[in-house]
């Protein structure tokens, strides 16, 4: 039962992660294929090249995420959230937008274009607010927007180091500080768009789930008798239970192999380190979930889809028009060992709470 359903959320997770990979690949393709399109991004040329002006923007990241902790620990009210998620989600929509309408009408004039492009991303965040069911479409367009944005705008070299500190910080985020955790609780329950999410449904008899699982059914049982719906007491009466599950995956999560991916392209022309960055975000991705699936712990995404982003580099340079065989050994060795350290952080974390949780038992 619970494989099935993690397996449909997998497969619906993984099918969004795509349609952004390749529907931003296929924005970058607009953007660079006509030189008016370019023209109404501003440049076709990446901006950030050096070390420091990557570091520059990896400590902004750092300055707003100190803010928003100190938003959602402090304030109380509503309005500063709203206006954070239309600005999140109006800017990238945007550019998405405008590639697309500069495409279709190159010879158009920019006002227009830009004033259209910035209706039909107000009107987004707008039906969002309308119906929240809307929320992952939305969450797709802006992730496009955001991905293919940042990757005109970072050369290679510096996107490929810009997401290695992201992946450091999602690690401390999650496993230290665990601010991470907060963030993701306090924007889920307000439904905004800054995640993508999986939910399913299934019933199933408490019998079989109390011989299969054990204490996971009796906690899972204990919530369930919390919730105050009609059809679920019912349920458990009757001799059954349902198992609601939920899996989510921040919008970061899915514009940074993006980003990474169009950067690749506008550097070297060809989608060749493109599509193999596409795909080892995907096997990351892939490991994430069956690490989460595994362990049953708030796992952070970035680091496993940068490692698996490193191997199937390491294992793609060497066919490019520049082998480099130590470069490649190099990434193989960094992405393993990114690999084996969290999924060691996280075995010892879950050894840590079963002793705390036996601790308080005895006590």
């Amino acid at each position: 039962m619970l494989t099935r359903i993690e397996n449909r959320q997998l497969a619906h997770i993984l099918v969004l992660f795509l349609i952004v990979q390749f529907g931003g690949m296929l924005l970058a393709s607009l953007l660079f294929s006509t030189a008016q399109a370019s023209a109404l991004t501003g440049s076709s040329t990446s901006a950030i090249n050096s070390a420091s002006q990557t570091f520059y923007y990896f400590g902004s990241i750092i300055i707003f995420a100190l803010l928003l902790v100190l938003l959602i620990r402090f304030y109380k009210g509503e309005l500063l959230f709203i206006l954070l998620e239309a600005l999140a989600v109006v800017l990238p929509s945007f550019f998405f937008f405008l590639i697309i309408l500069g495409y279709l009408f190159p010879s158009a004039d920019f006002n227009p274009l830009a004033a259209i492009s910035i209706l039909l991303a107000v009107l987004l965040i707008y039906a969002k607010n309308k119906r929240p069911s809307l929320r992952n479409a939305v969450v797709v367009i802006s992730s496009i927007g955001l991905g293919v944005i940042l990757g005109i705008s970072f050369g290679f070299a510096a996107a490929f180091l810009f997401m290695g500190l992201i992946a450091i910080y999602d690690y401390v985020a999650v496993f230290v500080t665990k601010h991470m955790i907060t963030f993701a609780k306090a924007l889920s329950s307000r439904n905004l768009a800054f995640l993508i999410s999986a939910s399913d449904i299934e019933v199933e008899s408490q019998s079989s789930l109390q011989g299969k699982y054990g204490a996971v059914y009796k906690k899972h049982l204990v919530e369930m008798r919390k919730i105050d719906n009609p059809t679920i007491q019912r349920l458990i009466k009757s001799g059954q239970i349902p198992i609601i599950a939920q899996i989510q995956l921040g919008a970061g999560d899915l514009g940074l192999p993006l980003m990474l991916a169009v950067s690749a392209y506008s550097v070297l022309a060809n989608y060749f380190l493109s599509f193999v960055i596409i795909l080892g975000g995907a096997a990351g991705l892939i490991a994430t979930m069956l690490f989460l699936r595994k362990y049953m712990r708030p796992l952070p995404a970035i680091p496993p889809l940068f490692a698996f982003i490193c191997i199937a580099l390491g294992l793609a340079l060497p066919f490019t028009a520049v082998p480099n065989l130590a470069l490649s050994a190099l990434l193989i060795a960094a992405g393993v060992f990114i690999v084996v350290f969290v999924m060691y952080l996280t075995l010892r974390m879950g050894l840590r709470a079963d002793k705390q949780k036996h601790a308080q038992n005895k006590s």
